[in-house]
């Protein structure tokens, strides 16, 4: 079976690898509330299969996923969208360990240091002799943070240029791909790509049950493996693409 990740290669592998297309591919996401069907790690997840199935179709190579280090008290469905508890309920948590005196930084240092983390790490994939990287959000919320750190990255290293997008950033828009939270994409993406942290069948005789925590389409009318597989596949496509375009301005 092909390597495609970065961390399980031997170094002639990385070097031979490497010569013929210098990209990194990396996912960014965290542990989030996905609703009742999908495994919490969903942003990730997601992030990592896309990856890696962009690092087989380029030949380019898919880097450690980034779990941790993201705000935990802005842009979270624990602390943001949890008004009436029923998240806090289902979890068994307690509300006051997702404040922002719990965590004792303001959600805007919180913000800087992550910009931080992905500065440092897009750094260190220019010391890894990496042409182009590639961003992937999860996460959504995290596509503006990550924008922050790869303007100031590229305007500083020339010989290495990087992108960061959610997945319907990449291909060209079309019906075929969206974005959502816990609904008919996000959950049709996450069945196709790991179809053992979805579970549909967690609503067998609740079809009608309000839903906690899906923001989109009802995920139980509307999401499927095969749509998920377009999709993903469209997604796929944009990101060697992407990554093909990067590596062209990097050798300038």
């Amino acid at each position: 079976m092909e390597k495609v990740r970065y961390e399980e290669m031997l170094p002639h592998e990385i070097v031979a690898r490497r010569k013929k297309c210098p990209a990194a591919f990396i996912g960014l996401g965290g542990l989030e509330w996905h609703s009742e069907h999908m495994a919490v790690g969903n942003d990730a997840l997601k992030a990592e299969k896309l990856c890696e199935l962009a690092a087989t179709r380029s030949g380019g190579f898919a880097f450690p996923t980034l779990w941790y280090g993201e705000p935990r008290v802005a842009h979270l469905m624990e602390v943001n969208h949890d008004g009436d508890g029923q998240i806090r309920k289902h979890m068994k948590f307690k509300k006051k360990k997702f404040s922002e005196t719990y965590f004792g930084q303001t959600p805007e240092q919180q913000i800087e240091f992550y910009q931080q983390l992905l500065y440092h790490t897009l750094v260190q994939m220019n010391t890894l002799e990496m042409k182009a990287v590639c961003l992937l959000c999860g996460h959504y919320p995290l596509h503006g943070w990550a924008e922050v750190a790869v303007r100031e990255f590229n305007k500083n290293f020339v010989d290495t240029q990087a992108f960061a997008g959610i997945e319907f950033h990449y291909p060209p828009k079309s019906r075929h791909v969206g974005g959502d939270h816990a609904g008919k994409w996000e959950t049709s993406y996450l069945w196709y790509l790991r179809p053992d942290c979805v579970d549909m069948s967690v609503y067998l005789g609740r079809e009608e049950d309000p839903l906690v925590g899906v923001m989109g389409i009802d995920p139980r009318k509307e999401a499927s493996i095969e749509v998920g597989r377009k999709a993903c596949d469209l997604i796929v496509n944009g990101m060697v693409r992407k990554a093909g375009d990067l590596i062209a301005q990097a050798s300038k």
